[in-house]
C-alpha cells in the first residue's frame, strides 16, 4: 500500500462500490461495451464467411470456365480464342454448367458459339 496510484485506485474503488447507482451506471455501460464487442466480433465472422462463399463461388466458376476453354483449344485450336474469350465472360456457375453439359455435342465451332451465346436450337 505504499504505492500511491494503488491507493487511490482503491479507495476510488470503495467509495464506488458504496455508490450503488453509480455502481449500476457502471456495470450497464461494460455490459454495452462488452455487447457491442460480441456485435462486431459476430460482423466480422459474418463478414469473412461471406467473403469466403464469394471466394468458393469465382473459384467454381473458374474451374468451369477452364474446362470449357480446355475443350475448345482441343477441339477447334486456335480459332476458338474468341469464343474463349466469350466464356470468360460468363460468371454464373448455372450459365457455365449449362454450356458444358452442351458443349461436348456441338459438331461445329458455330454450334459451339451458339452454345455459349446461349442461342441456337443447340442451347436449348
Amino acid at each position: 500500500m505504499s504505492n500511491p496510484g494503488i491507493k487511490k485506485a482503491l479507495t476510488i474503488e470503495q467509495i464506488f462500490q458504496k455508490n450503488k447507482r453509480e455502481r449500476r451506471v457502471y456495470e450497464l455501460r461494460e455490459k454495452a461495451y462488452r455487447d457491442e464487442l460480441s456485435a462486431l466480433a459476430g460482423a466480422r465472422a459474418e463478414g469473412e464467411a461471406a467473403g469466403e462463399a464469394r471466394g468458393e463461388a469465382r473459384g467454381e466458376a473458374k474451374g468451369r470456365q477452364e474446362a470449357i476453354c480446355k475443350y475448345l483449344e482441343a477441339r477447334f485450336g486456335d480459332a476458338s480464342l474468341g469464343l474463349q474469350e466469350k466464356v470468360k465472360q460468363h460468371t454464373e456457375i448455372e450459365k457455365l454448367d449449362k454450356i458444358i453439359n452442351k458443349i461436348y455435342t456441338v459438331r461445329s465451332l458455330e454450334e459451339a458459339g451458339a452454345v455459349i451465346n446461349g442461342t441456337g436450337s443447340v442451347y436449348s
